[in-house]
């Protein structure tokens, strides 16, 4: 059994919630592993950032962000532009997965894509650490 841990580093254009397809970063950890089979796990390291799996296609990101705003109002403190809620959203999806990858490849669906949804309403960069564990 070999392990292989991947730091990557994301950045989202706007500010606000953000969606961020990380699937060909996450693809290309597993494929520079060399290992043939196993499982990857995909690990947010910020606590105002989700990682699962979606299907993206136009209007999934107004649809999330319509949905969490009904799930989880923005609250401000006073003279705060940034909202208090991020973390509440984000522990509601969870912030890590774990896939198989088989002939050293990740196995997901069709239409599926490895998304990091970033709740925080500001621009700064985000780590996401992939471990690779297989043989």
């Amino acid at each position: 059994m070999q392990i292989k841990t991947v730091e990557l580093e994301f950045k989202k254009n706007e500010e606000g919630i953000g969606i961020i397809d990380i699937t060909r970063p996450v693809e290309h950890s597993v494929i520079d592993s060399q290992m043939d089979s196993g499982i990857a796990t995909i690990q947010s390291m910020n606590s105002n950032v989700c990682i699962t799996t979606m299907e993206l296609e136009p209007g999934t990101e107004q649809d999330i962000k319509k949905a969490f705003g009904r799930l989880s109002p923005d609250v401000r403190r006073r003279g705060d532009s940034v909202p208090e809620r991020q973390d509440v959203r984000s522990s509601i999806v969870g912030s890590g997965i774990t896939l198989p990858f088989r002939e050293n490849r990740i196995i997901i669906g069709k239409w599926q894509e490895i998304v990091m949804i970033d709740f925080d309403g500001v621009n700064n960069r985000k780590k996401v650490v992939v471990q690779i564990v297989g043989e």
